[in-house]
């Protein structure tokens, strides 16, 4: 080796050392943060997150994040401790998402700090992980955000935007609502996939709206339901007529696919109605979904939030 070489090496040697060396977090070979990811949140703590999207996610291999408002573990309609635990012993990441659900800017900066911090204490106290925050409505500021600070290494709002690996606001994650069409969603992974940025998608209650006539009886609400010929079974939620448009019913699915023709029938009330239309199915979409980003983007991450955090930051 000559000379200039070896000096060349032992400068190279030097700097990698240097870089490398004790209490040094400097990443000499940094990791390509170039990663498009997907986060699915479900936000308030319903029940739906265990008994309908825990199937499809387990199914697939893939994990999500279920935002917790403590107020309502243990109520109807919503998880108790058993299914927050296993859900979060399989994977699955517990955000806080306060104790009431208030919209916290209307709130003093007293009574945010109690609800971010007491929020994580109880879910704590049950035995559960909780590193990071969905804001109820979306609704943070400048004063918000920095008593999230103080509990939690991140903050989801709305903002129907990507994230970005370079200008990640770890504490106003920008995220865009399910409720769409299924197509419009595709085209949110496409865009994240394309700019290799982080998608994060919130949802609610996993429901069915079903356009329906020809109503006898009165169903009730949390009754199972059983849709003839098709096989399907469901949770009633409500019905309603709209003016315009006819009645709607809302239902949590729990099996098989309602179809148009169906007739539901209310197993405790023996209430009856005629399927006209399934207006939307938001089990299906999911799962639709998640096979699209299989499918067409197979290096794509699904991942929790803690982990996109770990992957950007």
């Amino acid at each position: 080796m000559g000379k200039r070489k070896r000096l060349i090496f032992a400068v190279f040697t030097l700097v990698v050392l240097l870089l490398s060396g004790s209490g040094s977090s400097y990443n000499y070979f940094p990791v390509d943060k170039s990663v498009p990811l997907v986060t699915f949140i479900f936000d308030d703590g319903n029940d739906t997150d265990y008994t309908v999207a825990k199937d499809i996610f387990d199914a697939h291999g893939d994990v999500a994040c279920s935002a917790i408002t403590t107020n309502w573990i243990n109520t109807r309609g919503h998880l108790n401790v058993s299914q927050l635990t296993e859900l979060q012993n399989n994977g699955w990441e517990i955000l806080s998402h306060t104790v009431s659900h208030p919209n916290l800017k209307t709130l003093p900066e007293d009574q945010v700090e109690t609800e971010l911090a007491q929020s994580k204490a109880t879910l704590e106290g049950l035995g559960l992980t909780v590193k990071n925050l969905a804001y109820p409505y979306n609704k943070n500021n400048y004063t918000i955000r920095e008593v999230a600070k103080k509990y939690y290494r991140a903050g989801r709002s709305g903002h129907n935007r990507l994230n970005p690996p370079t200008i990640l606001d770890q504490y106003d994650l920008k995220a865009y609502s399910s409720n769409h069409p299924l197509s419009k969603l595709e085209g949110h992974v496409d865009k994240a996939y394309s700019e290799k940025k982080w998608l994060i998608l919130y949802h609610h209650r996993i429901e069915v709206k079903i356009k329906v006539s020809g109503k006898t009886g009165n169903f009730i609400p949390g009754e199972n339901l059983t849709f003839k010929p098709s096989g399907a079974a469901g949770k009633y939620i409500s019905d309603k007529n709209i003016i315009g448009y006819g009645s709607v019913m809302h239902l949590v699915p729990i099996s098989g696919t309602p179809q148009a023709n169906d007739i539901i029938t209310g197993q405790s009330s023996g209430a009856a109605c005629k399927s006209d239309r399934v207006d939307y199915n938001q089990k299906k979409a999911l799962l639709e979904l998640i096979e699209y980003i299989h499918t067409k983007y197979p290096d794509m991450r699904i991942v929790t939030i803690d982990k996109g955090l770990d992957i950007y930051l």
